[in-house]
């Protein structure tokens, strides 16, 4: 069965991946410094609607000497992209690249996450996720 949402943020070495295609290595997406709409695009991720909460902490798969993250393989969404609740910290700590294609949905939302009905949430735990409601 097709996805209904597309995945942003699941790296090689972040799991779990939950099937999803992965953007590859993140040690390929750091960047030195900080795009312009970084902080804005920060706080898109943060906003985004819990569709799974995941309970332990892990290591920042980058520096080992890093706080621990918790709940990190937490998912959020939008109801078009989902992703893990520990993007927004990668993206701040080592300025992550994102897709193009994702940068440029957010900007479109004017950097606001919609409001995503429980219909829609419920159908991402299912079909794109393979959760059992019931």
């Amino acid at each position: 069965m097709a996805r209904t949402v597309r995945a942003v943020g699941f790296f090689d070495e972040l799991s779990p991946g939950w099937g999803f295609p992965t953007d590859g290595a993140i040690k390929d997406a750091v960047r030195s410094s900080a795009n312009a709409d970084e902080h804005r695009l920060v706080e898109y991720l943060r906003q985004g609607s819990g569709i799974w909460s995941e309970m332990g902490a892990q290591a920042d798969v980058l520096d080992a000497e890093a706080p621990t993250l918790v709940s990190g393989g937490s998912l959020l969404t939008d109801g078009a992209w989902i992703w893990r609740d520990d993007l927004a910290y990668y993206v701040v700590r080592y300025h992550l690249a994102l897709p193009g294609d994702f940068v440029a949905h957010v900007g479109e939302a004017g950097y606001s996450p919609p409001e995503v009905p429980e219909s829609r949430l419920v159908e991402i735990l299912t079909r794109d996720l393979g959760i059992p409601m019931g």
